[in-house]
């Protein structure tokens, strides 16, 4: 019987303080944050589903089903390492970040949007370090350098 990650799992692991932030319908700034997150779940969720497949096949022996767990996680670390959301939610912060740094008459409401558009940008790019370890954690993978084998 194949071990499935829960939801919970999921949401707890990775980037769970997009909980807090403000809704995604506030402005398109957060709406791509929040965009980032979910694909990051949706990662984690696929991942499970490929390891569940492989290990659920009858005719796999043990060193198969490694071999294809290991693909797994490499396809996934691919896709981590450019992550194309984190990309665009990203420049969403930056354009929003420079565009409040040209104004003059900045609010205190201003400033601490700002500080939070910044603090969520950091929460998500250790988001994407999480979900890694929780691809490689689901593979079954400790040590990482076997990845560069197959």
């Amino acid at each position: 019987m194949t071990k499935r990650m829960t939801e919970n799992e999921i949401r707890i692991r990775i980037a769970p303080t997009h909980l807090r932030w403000p809704p995604a319908g506030t402005n398109s700034v957060w709406r791509r944050l929040h965009e980032c997150v979910l694909k990051m779940h949706d990662l984690a969720r696929a991942v499970d589903v490929n390891c569940s497949d492989v290990e659920e096949k009858q005719t796999l022996g043990p060193k198969e089903i490694e071999r294809r767990r290991i693909e797994v996680a490499q396809e996934a670390r691919r896709k981590l390492e450019d992550f194309a959301p984190l990309g665009v939610a990203r420049q969403a912060v930056a354009a929003k970040v420079n565009s409040m740094q040209n104004q003059t008459d900045l609010t205190l409401q201003d400033v601490q949007s700002r500080e939070k558009l910044v603090k969520a940008l950091h929460e998500l790019e250790a988001g994407v370090g999480a979900t890694e370890r929780l691809v490689l954690e689901r593979c079954k993978l400790r040590d990482t350098r076997r990845l560069r084998y197959y």
